[in-house]
């Protein structure tokens, strides 16, 4: 098992936001984890990445309780995060921004290696590796992120919400993406909205509502539930 919550309980100061969270991620699959906004997706994926420490619950990464382990470390360990709105530096270029991705002894070491790596998997930042990532479209400022956390040569990549804003035929080739780096070693836990697109490449998935779990299974099998083709899927 890559990672496993056990009845995590999260939030903001007084605010909780997450209920007894337990989920597994197993190593070599894509879990998507699904629901609406404020449903506490970015609060779970915040907790994994050590970005927040929960209130009760326990995090394990690789058979390693990581639940008080701050977030470089668990960076360390091969769990990367790519938050939502991509957080970039917008008056660093391209190549620049890749770099400050391989900030670990573990990735400077094998940092050409990764870059080879990340402009195959994404030709156009290869193209634009001079541009500031600032002046790149919407599409090409996501690629940029995911091969941000890449260079850190992450075993666990978490994505919060990769294809908000984007144009379907761009959200399609980044999720033929992840499919692809999920097939080259990388367990991926994807939280989205778009819960066709997510479901369509996931093995499984986790739906939660107002901070709780309320359902679980392989996807294959979600995709037909009555409930989720009329909450999620608008049929």
């Amino acid at each position: 098992m890559m990672l496993e919550l056990r009845d995590l309980d999260a939030g903001y100061g007084d605010l909780q936001v997450l209920w007894g969270v337990s989920l597994d991620v197993e190593s070599g699959e894509i879990v998507s984890l699904l629901g609406s906004n404020g449903a506490g997706k970015t609060t779970l994926l915040r907790a994994i990445s050590g970005l927040i420490r929960p209130f009760k619950g326990k995090i394990s990464f690789k058979g390693e309780d990581i639940t008080q382990l701050p977030s470089h470390k668990r960076v360390e360990l091969g769990l990367s995060l790519v938050p939502e709105g991509r957080q970039l530096f917008p008056m660093m270029t391209v190549m620049e921004n890749l770099e400050m991705g391989a900030y670990t002894p573990r990735a400077k070491e094998r940092m050409s290696d990764s870059l080879e790596w990340v402009f195959t998997l994404f030709p156009v930042l290869k193209e634009r590796k001079d541009q500031l990532a600032g002046t790149m479209s919407g599409g090409e400022q996501q690629m940029l992120a995911i091969a941000r956390a890449l260079m850190s040569r992450p075993e666990l990549l978490a994505l919060d919400e990769p294809s908000m804003g984007l144009a379907p035929k761009l959200v399609v080739e980044i999720f033929r993406t992840l499919q692809r780096m999920r097939d080259e070693g990388v367990t991926i836990l994807l939280a989205e909205q778009n819960a066709r697109a997510a479901l369509e490449i996931s093995e499984k998935a986790y739906i939660i509502e107002t901070g709780r779990i309320v359902l679980q299974g392989p996807s294959k099998e979600l995709i037909q539930m009555d409930e989720v083709r009329r909450a999620y899927l608008g049929i």
